[in-house]
């Protein structure tokens, strides 16, 4: 969090306008939601404004120079995956939560049941998805299927699911606190949690390759 902080702070000229016109989506969406209900299914596009963040995050994890020419190229270069992912993860997510208020609702051990595997599901996509956005936009796995960075995505929950936990809470417990403070989501947090994920995700990446390249070896 602190790499993260430092990452924010020599490179906030360029992030902030980044988060800003995720912000600007945001409000426009929320806006045509209240308009007409149906618009809520455009969500997905928020996807686009957090691969390009995600790219510029995982250039300065990297050790690259990261500027906003390099947020609207990641929008562009990632935009056929990071809208699918993002498709995905709202469907899967609207799924899982219904399912966690239908489950309540019905009550006894069916219902409870159904509720808690559908929040362990709502709890599962964070966590991919904490892992999913840096791997995506990654400069050293462009030549990579994308269904391979997915699947690494997925391994590094598999192989670090405690820690990956605890850096999901700590995303989304600092998402949860910007909802209150709203300037600050529209403008510095989607940035931040970027930087945050990305400065563990690709080195524990990196690290779970390398095992699996010297197991291949040997």
């Amino acid at each position: 969090m602190r790499e993260a902080a430092s990452d924010f702070f020599y490179n906030s000229w360029r992030l902030v306008p980044a988060n800003a016109l995720w912000g600007v989506m945001l409000v426009a969406l929320m806006i045509g939601t209240a308009v007409w209900l149906p618009l809520a299914a455009l969500a997905c596009l928020l996807a686009l404004p957090v691969a390009g963040m995600h790219r510029m995050a995982a250039l300065l994890q990297r050790g690259e120079p990261a500027g906003f020419s390099d947020f609207l190229h990641g929008m562009r270069r990632f935009a056929a995956p990071a809208l699918a992912l993002g498709v995905a993860s709202v469907v899967l997510a609207a799924v899982f939560t219904a399912n966690v208020f239908i489950g309540l609702d019905a009550g006894g051990v069916v219902g409870w049941s159904l509720s808690a595997f559908a929040l362990y599901g709502d709890v599962g996509l964070a966590m991919f998805l904490v892992a999913a956005w840096p791997i995506l936009v990654d400069p050293l796995r462009e030549d990579v299927g994308v269904s391979d960075r997915l699947k690494l995505a997925a391994l590094v929950n598999l192989a670090r699911p405690g820690r990956m936990l605890a850096l999901t809470l700590v995303i989304v417990v600092l998402l949860t606190v910007s909802v209150f403070l709203f300037a600050a989501l529209l403008t510095v947090s989607i940035a931040y949690v970027s930087l945050v994920g990305t400065r563990y995700v690709l080195p524990a990446a990196d690290r779970l390759e390398g095992r699996r390249t010297k197991i291949r070896a040997q």
